[in-house]
């Protein structure tokens, strides 16, 4: 490399501080200190960080490459979202929910430019998982929740560790250090256990979601074979300490008493979904266009099915589809298609141009590849159920997902220009 290369490598490269502001970012959003330190609380420090990040990324405004695809989209998600504002009933909670999106983007942003290669993809997974750990541990002594906001719902906390547990999987199977494999082995079985602790349907739903999908991808079977007895003696040990009081959770009864009842759509809390579901989908009708981010609640009463015998305004869907649905009606809907493809595009090129790194980073990439698709299905299985189109997992999944991408672009265009042949 050349004195002039090398110094416009410094240039391009993201100073430490972005870096150091972008993890600190994570820790308030998913470590969530602040539930723990109340003073920390009183300053709203994930606000005060999405400021820096801000900041950041004006001053380096050249750096931000719109022509990337998941960027462009998750602006016109936004851009719907802002364009329902004056049309929805209720205005303060569309406005809400169009600004809770558009804080999520300086941190997206701020990874696609900051994690630039592999060394530094790796690590911003592993902070990932080290909080996904935190979180697990907590759980497994607090009832199968976690430390504040959406993790002190069972259903929310199962979805969150089934987003970002396949990749603690997935480091597990890449790396050849004996201590680093024991580590994340242990990793895994927790937020297994966390899981199973929580006695969320939804999430056990999920696990199975991932569970088939990594045996479909992997090329492993006997190590994947050898996992899931593992993973089926952790479910079962720890469903039986929680059956038995000797964990606690907040749920009566036995653990397979709970999840035998997740098919049931005719009696109970199953049955209830159903008919929320035919109530959004009513809504659709009504209002093809949507309603706007945040009015389902709102416009509830007005399309509940006869089973409902009372007025109930304020019920949420349960389930991410039947959020989107009646809330941004037929955009919204192609808009989160369009998304959701191009990720899963993404994520199949990172699997199938990973070979062209060296071996130890061509190892991390290609399970990677698959711990994305095992983090979709785990999403999506436990979003059917539950309301969380807006939460953060997804759209910071997407990011990362834009980061790989670029990451392998990058790479083959080092190839191509040395050997136009490749292309």
């Amino acid at each position: 490399m050349t004195n002039s290369d090398l110094e416009e490598s410094l240039e391009t490269r993201p100073s430490r501080a972005w870096l150091f502001f972008m993890y600190l970012f994570l820790i308030f959003d998913y470590g969530r200190p602040q539930d723990s330190i109340k003073i920390v609380g009183y300053l709203h420090p994930a606000m005060v960080v999405v400021i820096i990040l801000t900041i950041f990324l004006l001053a380096n405004f050249g750096k931000i490459d719109f022509k990337i695809p998941q960027i462009k989209i998750l602006w016109f998600f936004i851009f719907l979202l802002a364009a329902h504002v004056p049309f929805a009933i209720n205005n303060h909670a569309a406005f809400n929910t169009t600004r809770s999106i558009l804080l999520f983007m300086p941190f997206i942003l701020s990874f696609i430019i900051c994690v630039d290669s592999v060394n530094q993809f790796k690590k911003a997974i592993i902070v990932l998982i080290c909080l996904m750990v935190y979180q697990a541990q907590y759980a497994v002594t607090h009832g199968g929740m976690g430390t504040g906001n959406q993790f002190l719902d069972e259903n929310d906390f199962a979805l969150y560790i089934n987003t970002w547990l396949p990749f603690c999987f997935a480091l597990f199977l890449s790396t050849k250090n004996i201590i680093a494999k024991i580590l994340f082995g242990i990793f895994s079985l927790l937020g297994l256990g966390a899981v199973v602790i929580s006695f969320s349907r939804g999430g056990f739903l999920g696990l199975i979601g991932m569970v088939v999908i990594y045996w479909l991808f992997s090329s492993k079977k006997l190590l994947m074979l050898v996992f899931l007895i593992l993973g089926a003696v952790t479910v079962i040990y720890v469903s039986n300490l929680a059956s038995h009081g000797r964990i606690s959770h907040q749920k009566k009864g036995s653990f397979l008493e709970e999840m035998s009842s997740s098919t049931d759509a005719k009696t109970g809390t199953g049955r209830e979904r159903v008919e929320s579901w035919k109530s959004g989908w009513n809504m659709f009708l009504h209002n093809p266009l949507g309603v706007g981010g945040g009015n389902f609640p709102v416009r509830f009463s007005e399309y509940q099915t006869s089973y409902f015998t009372r007025f109930m305004w304020g019920r949420q869907a349960h389930s991410l589809w039947f959020t989107l649905i009646p809330e941004l009606g037929i955009f919204g809907i192609a808009i989160y298609a369009w998304l959701l493809m191009v990720n899963i595009k993404h994520i199949f090129r990172l699997r199938k141009y990973s070979s062209f790194f060296d071996d130890r980073e061509a190892i991390l990439l290609k399970n990677l590849s698959v711990a994305f698709l095992a983090s979709l299905a785990g999403y999506f299985v436990s979003a059917t159920f539950i309301s969380v189109l807006y939460y953060a997992h997804y759209w910071y999944l997407t990011g990362i997902i834009a980061s790989a991408n670029l990451i392998v672009t990058e790479k083959m265009n080092e190839i191509e220009s040395s050997d136009p042949s490749v292309a």
